[in-house]
């Protein structure tokens, strides 16, 4: 089975985002699932998008999230994958929270990295799947 690591990104905007957003991020991971493709996260995934929520005491939408969550693969962080991430921050010139989504995700050897965000749509260290919005 093919490992893509799914960005927070697309979590956020498929669970908060515009409804135009959500019908273009369901038919992306859907294909995906059809195809074949495991979808991943991490812990750092869960830190960014439930941050949010849990601030602000919105546990409905925690609920949401944990409930997608538990279908998808997660992907154990390693004590080495910040010195990872360094490394990717400088070969993809990416922010370290970015550099540390794409170090899991190669060192996890998935096959494809699903982000929204346009800086992530072009990735040298693994293939990009960037969701146009």
């Amino acid at each position: 089975m093919k490992l893509a690591y799914v960005d927070s990104s697309v979590w956020i905007t498929r669970v908060e985002g515009l409804s135009t957003y959500r019908n273009t991020l369901d038919d992306t991971l859907l294909q995906l699932l059809q195809s074949g493709w495991q979808l991943c996260i991490s812990d750092v995934v869960m830190l960014e998008v439930l941050a949010k929520p849990y601030k602000q005491n919105q546990t409905e939408l925690i609920s949401i999230y944990h409930k997608i969550f538990s279908h998808t693969k997660h992907l154990k962080t390693p004590t080495d994958i910040f010195t990872d991430a360094l490394l990717i921050v400088q070969l993809e010139q990416l922010n370290a929270l970015d550099a540390v989504h794409v170090a899991l995700a190669r060192h996890h050897h998935c096959q494809a990295f699903i982000s929204t965000d346009k800086h992530l749509r072009t990735l040298k260290t693994i293939q990009s799947i960037w969701v146009k919005l």
